[in-house]
């Protein structure tokens, strides 16, 4: 992107230009006041800073090695995007650590690549086999991708985490969403105190007792 180089050479040369301004009007007061000039090596120094903390600041959060080829997706907010590049990046450098994996998972599905996370956590399968906790994951992760359905592909998938897990957190989690979604709050209520009948089980057990007092009082209204 042309117009992205231009734009910071622009924004550099301005504040290069504001450095030595105040170096010319600081000398012009220090000669008024017969004191010693500052040294003209004084914006040369401070202009060396900044370009330099804005070449590391890019460094860390952009792709500097092509930043003339990137592409913006302008859906995706740059703090997001730029946890998907340092993920991306990380997965590039240890390609087979689940952690990385994972944590590149998150970043896709914070910025709604739903389908990027698929296919990501199919990588991950590959590499650990079988496990309830990432088949959880990717069931979530279809279940986005199509707008809120549970697919065929989806349905497949929960069952395989629960024939591993019964009470996979996120898998529960999700059929229970879904049933609420769908005005089936018995269910949704099913899944939920499944949840909560598990001591052992990771959870925000307040935030799913009143997921269920939402769910009752729906049920209420309705009449059952």
């Amino acid at each position: 992107m042309t117009s992205l180089g231009f734009t910071i050479a622009l924004l550099l040369s301005g504040f290069v230009a504001w450095i030595f301004w105040q170096h010319v009007r600081l000398n012009q007061l220090q000669t008024v006041a017969s004191l010693p000039l500052v040294s003209h090596w004084l914006p040369v120094l401070c202009s060396g800073v900044l370009l330099a903390m804005t070449l590391v600041i890019y460094s860390q959060t952009g792709r500097y090695s092509d930043w003339d080829q990137g592409k913006l997706d302008e859906h995706i907010d740059y703090l997001v995007a730029a946890d998907i590049t340092k993920a991306l990046r990380h997965v590039d450098d240890e390609p087979k650590n689940p952690l990385a994996l994972m944590s590149l998972v998150q970043a896709y599905s914070a910025g709604g690549k739903y389908g990027d996370a698929v296919q990501t956590l199919d990588k991950l399968l590959a590499l650990v086999g079988e496990d309830a906790e990432v088949l959880g994951a990717k069931a979530n992760a279809l279940y986005y991708r199509d707008g809120r359905q549970i697919t065929a592909e989806t349905q497949a998938v929960i069952v395989q985490a629960l024939a591993i897990m019964p009470f996979e957190p996120q898998t529960r989690m999700l059929q229970a969403t879904d049933a609420y979604l769908h005005g089936r709050y018995l269910e949704a209520i099913d899944h939920w105190q499944a949840l909560l009948s598990q001591p052992s089980v990771e959870i925000n057990r307040e935030a799913i007792l009143n997921a269920i007092g939402k769910a009752q009082s729906k049920l209420n209204e309705s009449g059952y």
